[in-house]
This record gives structure tokens, sequence and C-alpha cells, in this order.
């Protein structure tokens, strides 16, 4: 009951972080970074832009080097949330048994949802994002503070649409649904009381290509090849945006 609980409040939540996102409101970081940089979204800022309806929401996220801290420690109004996306992701589009790197690590207590990915799903292949798939933390249970469904069994997939609740893990998921794809601008999210942090996040982020520069500053922790590997430092990318190797 806690899970479905959780899951029906980020209906809401989401629908908030989806208008902040397409009004180009998500967060000062957004008007700063260019679309292959981690950027942050939380009830705060969204509530200060006035696009929850009124609603008044808490919750900060501040970003770091290579992640953020999504801070819900303080109750306000009609609950807490922040989270990490990109402006940008490769994974708009592709089919799931395509999706290749989808994680994040993490530290603080997981609760039944947060912190955890929000996967939107467009059955059809339109474009439109018909319901979204979440994989919480707490339904991994590598116990090294990752969540990395494609390459750990133990993730349960959860979502709100189709005629069950979830499949035991990615494999099952992909096999169970091989039509479905990606919908636009996957995120983490946490919405329940506590704190977190959130790192080398993997979700779509743009590949390090045309400007070395953006490797420079810690954006070499943002950034990914074009087969979705990460790098090991700024000299890595740098290589790899000069030689493609």
């Amino acid at each position: 009951m806690e899970l479905v609980r959780g899951l029906t409040r980020s209906l809401g939540i989401l629908a908030v972080f989806s208008a902040a996102v397409l009004l180009g409101n998500a967060g000062a970081a957004s008007a700063a970074n260019p679309s292959s940089q981690l950027l942050c979204f939380d009830g705060t800022t969204d509530t200060a832009n006035g696009d929850t309806g009124g609603v008044v929401y808490g919750g900060v996220c501040t970003r770091f080097s290579n992640g953020a801290t999504l801070n819900n420690s303080v109750p306000v109004g009609s609950g807490d949330y922040s989270g990490v996306y990109y402006q940008t992701s490769s994974l708009n589009g592709m089919l799931l048994g395509d999706v290749i790197q989808l994680s994040f690590n993490y530290t603080g207590v997981p609760t039944a949802g947060s912190p955890r990915i929000s996967l939107p799903i467009d059955v059809t292949g339109d474009g439109t994002t018909d319901f979204y798939a979440f994989i919480g933390a707490s339904a991994c249970s590598d116990g090294a503070g990752l969540v990395d469904p494609i390459h750990d069994a133990t993730c349960t997939i959860f979502y709100t649409g189709g005629p069950v609740s979830g499949d035991p893990n990615w494999a099952a998921f992909v096999a169970a649904h091989p039509t479905w794809h990606v919908g636009a601008i996957p995120f983490v999210i946490a919405d329940d009381a506590g704190l977190w942090t959130v790192s080398n996040v993997h979700l779509g982020e743009a590949a390090a290509t045309g400007d070395k520069n953006n490797c420079k500053n810690g954006g070499w922790k943002d950034l990914e090849r074009a087969d979705g590997s990460s790098f090991k430092n700024q000299g890595d990318c740098i290589q790899y945006v000069n030689t493609g190797k």
C-alpha cells in the first residue's frame, strides 16, 4: 500500500515537473547550463515560478560536481520533491530493448519510492508519454548505493499503466513489452521526506561531441560516449571529442 500511495502522489508531481520543463522554469541551473548538463528541479523553485497552480511544495535540489543533493527534510505545504534530469535525452523514442544505460548512485536511506528513476513510457511510438515506469532504490537489492536496472536483476520495475503493475526486473519488463518506447525526459526524483545525494546519473545524457570545453569544469561527469559509456576523467572526455576514441 505504501508504494501505491507513493505512485499515486507522484502523478501530480509529474504533471508539475512536465509543465515546469516545458516552460523552461525547472530551476535556476537550466538557464546557465547547456542541454548536456545535469539540471535540478524542486518544489520550492516550481512554487516560486508559479508552475504549481497555487499549490505550495517544498524540497530543494542543489547541484555539485557530478550529481546533486535532494533535500526534502523540511516539510512544506502539500509535500516536498526534488530531482535531476537532462534537458535532452538520447533515450527519447528508443525501444526499451535498445536501452543500455539507465542508472544512478545514491547516499541516504531509501524509502518505498525515493529516490527513483521515473521513466516515461510511449506505448505506441507516437512521441506521447502514456504513463511512467518507476525504478526505486528500495526495489534494487545490490546493496551498494546503486540503482542500475539494466545490469541488476534485483531491480523491480513498477508502472502506472498496462494490465499489470510491474515486472520483476528489466529483462522481464523488456520481454513483456518489446514494442514500448521511452518517452521524453526521464528523471531521478525523491518525493518523500528525507535527504539524499544522487551522482553518476545516466539518463541518456548527450554524447561528448564538438566542443571539448564541455568536458571542462566537471562537465565530463555529465557527458557520455555515443555508445552510452562514461568517461574516467576530463582528459578521457577531451580525447574522445578530439579523436572519437
